[in-house]
């Protein structure tokens, strides 16, 4: 039986990653929005939290668990890098096909403030913020089941929901959470209050796209000014994707994963030397010592040394922003040292001048 289940889900694994894969228009109806009231769903007691949703009991019913290469970590956001199963450089993932896979926005919000990209700051932001009023119900945007939940540094309160699609979301900054790890939740279900946990000082849900352990634009995904899909499908290139290094991202202290801090060092033994007798020490008298001051002489300033030119061939599915990110610089910069006066001119085989 349950060979039977793992055969047709990987079935309709493989329908979603296909290219030849047909999909609806996107409408209202197509994409089946799991309109619910609001004002009836709220955020259970302490007491009740940990009953409010099914559990998974068995491996089959974690999402995408083999195509992930059994990956199912419940303290971190992202500890080890997986393979993205491209085909000829391209990935098709089905988000809503008939009635199934409804969808709903994460939350109700009055602004996007920050979107996904390179900062001013030169910092790199792997998801948008949506300024939100306090404790406005977070909800996941599709089927799924939770794989995290934790305090994460300047993430704060942090929900992480993998999808049947192989596509996981992120909800950062919460006040309050109602889920745990291996909790079922359909689209629409409340998993917790907006707030401002974490490195923020306003409410601010920062809500994260990521396939594969990979952040990619939530843009390409939802249209946050119509509140609704960009389309059915989601079409995904290896440009997509930044690279970012695993040590850039906070490791949860109480993970399994998190370094452990090396023990002191022993302190030497000293074994105590048996006494002697010693002979008196005679006194002598103090000399006298005249200190000579000698003239101090600065010293010589090195002359500043120009940086060393560095050069980047352009490959394929290569953008500003990700070249930029890979070699410690920004967008800005790229541009004025290549004389580039629009960010889409760049070709494969271009050699970039990077610093």
């Amino acid at each position: 039986m349950f060979r039977n289940r793992i055969l047709w889900f990987s079935l309709f694994l493989l329908a979603g990653i296909s290219l030849t894969a047909q999909t609806l228009d996107v409408s209202v109806f197509s994409q089946n929005i799991a309109l619910r009231d609001s004002a009836s769903q709220v955020v259970p007691p302490d007491h009740q939290r940990v009953s409010t949703y099914p559990t998974v009991s068995e491996v089959y019913q974690i999402p995408c668990y083999d195509l992930y290469d059994q990956y199912w970590d419940v303290h971190n956001l992202r500890s080890r890098r997986l393979e993205i199963p491209f085909a000829d450089d391209r990935l098709m993932l089905i988000l809503v096909q008939s009635e199934n896979s409804p969808f709903e926005m994460p939350c109700v919000y009055d602004e996007l403030v920050m979107r996904y990209g390179p900062t001013k700051k030169g910092h790199f932001h792997p998801g948008v913020d949506l300024k939100v009023t306090a404790q406005s119900l977070v909800k996941s945007c599709f089927d799924g089941v939770v794989r995290m939940v934790a305090d994460y540094g300047d993430y704060g309160l942090t929900v992480v929901v993998r999808h049947y699609n192989g596509l996981e979301t992120v909800y950062a900054h919460l006040d309050k959470i109602c889920v745990k790890p291996g909790h079922v939740v359909k689209a629409g279900d409340v998993i917790g209050q907006a707030g401002r946990s974490g490195h923020v000082s306003d409410d601010i849900l920062h809500f994260e796209v990521r396939f594969m352990n990979e952040c990619l634009d939530p843009e390409q995904v939802i249209d946050f000014e119509y509140e609704n899909l960009v389309k059915n499908t989601l079409v995904l290139q290896s440009g997509d994707f930044v690279e970012v290094p695993l040590d850039q991202y906070s490791v949860n202290p109480s993970s399994p994963l998190a370094p452990k801090a090396a023990a002191p060092a022993p302190k030497p033994v000293v074994q105590e030397q048996p006494k002697t007798e010693e002979e008196p020490v005679k006194e002598e008298k103090p000399v006298k010592v005249v200190a000579v001051e000698e003239p101090v002489v600065p010293a010589a300033t090195p002359a500043p040394s120009e940086p060393e030119e560095a050069y980047y061939v352009v490959k394929k599915g290569d953008g500003l922003y990700r070249i930029a990110i890979n070699h410690h610089t920004t967008v800005d910069k790229l541009m004025k040292l290549n004389n580039i006066s629009n960010p889409d001119q760049i070709q494969e085989g271009q050699r970039l001048r990077v610093r």
